[in-house]
């Protein structure tokens, strides 16, 4: 796991790609600085570690790096740029294709008129554009009568992970935070966190969530606490 300050860093690397991707707008974290120059400054930043981390340390970064560069260079793959967004399905069979396409996909199923899947919707928007390594899907529970019956869904939000085509997780719910009302984006990330789905924590939530999540969810808004689901 990336410490707070090799996070940062690659956050703020991250963001500098996005913006320059999505609207050309000048960054103002390394929007000059290379992937090596960023190395040496963390390294330069690392005198306190011990000698005997800090080559793994640059390895992680090294390899963190790379995944980024090879998400934004794949996102010409898809029918359109939804690089640090969640792309919505439609039909079922087209799940299987793109779990089969990407090292890590996270599946959820939803209904738009129940609350707890729209919260679930707006942290998913969220981890889409601070771990690009991620491919986010969503689909109606409805459009996907043959994998709801398959995976015997009868909760929402319900969201499986798979890791190299091999499914590793499953969320029903909100069973696995305690059942909260309102759980909090920390503890979703956390609970990636100690499952290996991500391997860092989110810094700061400012890069253009507001905009991203009215252009991600475009859905009923009405306050319906039902979540059993009867397709």
């Amino acid at each position: 796991m990336l410490d707070y300050n090799q996070s940062r860093h690659i956050e703020a690397y991250q963001e500098s790609k996005l913006k320059s991707i999505r609207d050309g707008e000048p960054s103002s974290d390394f929007e000059e600085v290379d992937d090596d120059e960023l190395l040496q400054q963390l390294e330069d930043e690392s005198d306190d570690i011990l000698a005997k981390y800090r080559e793994s340390r640059i390895q992680q970064l090294s390899g963190e790096l790379k995944n980024i560069k090879q998400s934004i260079q794949n996102r010409g793959n898809d029918d359109e740029e939804d690089l640090g967004y969640v792309e919505n399905i439609t039909n079922e069979k087209k799940i299987m294709e793109i779990v089969l396409q990407h090292p890590i996909t996270i599946v959820h199923f939803y209904q738009p008129n129940f609350q707890k899947c729209q919260l679930m919707n707006k942290y998913l928007n969220v981890l889409a554009e601070k771990h690009l390594q991620l491919k986010i899907i969503r689909i109606k529970a409805e459009l996907a009568p043959f994998l709801v019956n398959k995976l015997q869904i009868k909760i929402l939000p319900f969201i499986i992970i798979y890791k190299n085509s091999i499914e590793v997780d499953r969320i029903v719910g909100f069973e696995k935070f305690n059942n909260a009302v309102n759980p909090s984006y920390e503890s979703f990330e956390n609970y990636l966190l100690v499952r290996n789905i991500i391997n860092r924590k989110s810094i700061k939530f400012g890069l253009s969530n507001g905009n991203r999540l009215n252009k991600s969810i475009n859905e009923n808004d009405d306050d319906d606490d039902d979540d059993d689901l009867d397709i």
